[in-house]
């Protein structure tokens, strides 16, 4: 059984070939593998600033849209294939991949707060035959995106297993490998003691809950209650148990939110932490404190984030199974400062949330949901549909969002999504941005299909062509292996401008029926131009 929910999308084939691995809390569990260990002193250290210029696009670099974070007027996009960012109200968008510190390294985590901006990263690697997320370390820039320094992954020493808590010496285990231990998400509060510098939260999964208040030139490790405890006091002496998320699924962490510079909720394998004073006592929360069902509804808490409207401050997780009898998928919420929790979409799995107001937009791997808060109408977006480019969404699966004035941003496993919030549940039309690679009609690659291979149960496969006139008359037919016809997928249908378009295949044939496995040709007829051929792979 795979440790983790590794998504690849493969986007064209040959050179038109790009993958996107998302790295996402599907399993709370740690394996155990041979892994190489780090010297801390020489691979801890602060880099150097640098200035990177992104590199713009007319398209976004990827499909899969985990983040959306605004910043004045920029808005912060992390994806399956590293950040990018809109300055011109999604017009364009200007991407990280590939420029230093970045590199190709995938965003397992993002947020900002001000000025500061924090991102962690992480590869897969292959150990053992198993795909192990392995984290590469935090990017932080001071300067809203400017300028970024790389810091590399934190690592405890060989013999840095002691913590002192009070009066209280705590063993630690000394994480020492990158292997299973990456940033899943970011917090950024202001110093305790100087208000003009940031403290930088990260949740390591493996290497539990750190912070830093020096930008990364040292971390510290910060406890959080074992599992047979539901608080810790920094008061209290005779505490006897361990800092160690092998042994404890509470400190094995996954998500956390600041509801001001004191006041932090953590999301982890054994529910919801709190504190209240800069992270040093802490009060847990789970399905079997809060009424095993009536609150939080499950201790696999992936999410959270803070809804704020006409005076109110509801913290929300998407609170997850842990297999564990009795708990269960669902949002859980508070709006009391977790004195009392609530549960509402029960049996869905949940990835995240966001709102508008009083309205709360639901992730989930069941499609997108919108509801009232207190009336909790919940109701699922329908088929997304893009009338100007006849795209439309197969996925369930959604991560993210955000909103401009009264236009609502969304994050998919396939796209990322525009509509209008009109006060009633999605009567507003689509619009998908979609991940486009460039074609070059001087090359001999005149069309490509993406994703490819392609699973209609799972997605649709688009083919991607271009057209050197304003308005073109195209037809596309697919063909079999053996060349006989399988569908005519468009007709001498009109299509306009002279970007790269793309036309939707859903692995049908022109009775409707889906067919079978196999390798299938399609060719593209531009008006009397000669026609481009093109392959894609159907595999169920």
């Amino acid at each position: 059984m795979s440790l983790w929910f590794l998504i690849i999308l493969f986007i064209g084939l040959n050179s038109f070939a790009h993958s996107q691995t998302i790295h996402s809390p599907e399993n709370y569990k740690i394996a155990d593998l041979n892994t190489k260990k780090y010297d801390l002193k020489t691979d801890n250290f602060l880099s150097n600033s640098v200035l990177v210029i992104p590199i713009k696009s007319q398209t976004p670099i990827s499909n899969f849209i985990t983040d959306i974070l605004l910043n004045g007027d920029t808005v912060w996009i992390a994806t399956g294939r590293g950040l990018m960012r809109t300055i011109n109200n999604f017009q364009s968008f200007e991407y990280y991949t590939g420029l230093a510190p970045f590199g190709d390294d995938d965003i397992a985590g993002f947020n900002l707060n001000r000025n500061f901006i924090v991102a962690t990263t992480a590869i897969t690697e292959e150990i053992n035959g198993e795909s192990v997320p392995t984290g590469t370390g935090v990017k932080i820039s001071t300067d809203y995106g400017l300028n970024w320094s790389s810091v590399p992954q934190p690592l405890d020493g060989r013999g840095d297993s002691l913590i002192v808590y009070g009066s209280n010496n705590l063993y630690a285990l000394p994480v020492v490998v990158r292997q299973q231990n990456l940033a899943y998400d970011v917090a950024i509060t202001r110093n305790q003691n100087d208000s003009n510098n940031a403290t930088i939260w990260i949740c390591s999964f493996a290497g539990g809950l750190r912070k830093t208040t020096d930008y990364g030139g040292t971390w510290q490790r910060v406890v959080l209650p074992p599992d047979n405890l539901d608080s810790i006091n920094v008061n209290t002496s005779g505490y006897t148990f361990v800092v160690n998320p092998l042994a404890n699924l509470n400190q094995r962490v996954f998500s956390i939110v600041a509801t001001n510079d004191s006041t932090l909720y953590v999301g982890s394998a054994g529910g919801i932490n709190m504190t209240t004073d800069y992270g040093v006592n802490w009060r847990k929360y789970n399905y079997n404190n809060t009424g095993r069902g009536l609150g939080v509804s499950g201790n696999f808490v992936v999410s959270l984030d803070v809804q704020r409207y006409n005076g109110k401050e509801i913290v929300w997780g998407a609170t997850n199974t842990t297999g564990e009898p009795g708990d269960y998928n669902a949002f859980s919420y508070t709006s009391n400062g977790g004195a009392n929790w609530f549960n509402t979409l029960e049996r869905v799995k949940t990835n995240g949330m966001s709102f508008k107001d009083s309205i709360v937009y639901g992730f989930t791997n069941n499609g997108l949901w919108r509801a009232v808060f207190g009336t909790f109408n919940w109701s699922k977006a329908p088929l997304i549909y893009d009338d100007s480019t006849r795209d439309r969404l197969k996925t369930e699966s959604f991560y993210a969002g955000n909103h401009i004035g009264d236009t609502l941003y969304f994050g998919s496993a396939d796209g990322l999504i525009r509509t209008i919030e009109f006060g009633q549940p999605w009567i507003g039309k689509f619009k998908i941005y979609r991940a486009v690679t460039a074609i070059d009609l001087s090359s001999d690659i005149k069309t490509y299909a993406a994703p490819n291979p392609f699973s209609p149960d799972d997605e649709y496969t688009r083919f991607f062509y271009k057209s050197t006139k304003p308005t073109t008359k195209v037809t596309i037919k697919i063909f079999d292996f053996g060349m006989n016809p399988v569908r005519t997928l468009i007709q001498n249908a009109t299509r306009n401008g002279t970007e790269v378009l793309y036309t939707v295949w859903d692995g049908s044939n022109d009775q409707g029926a889906q067919v079978s496995n196999g390798v299938y040709f399609y060719r593209v007829e531009l008006d009397d131009d000669d026609a481009v051929w093109g392959k894609v792979i159907l595999l169920q």
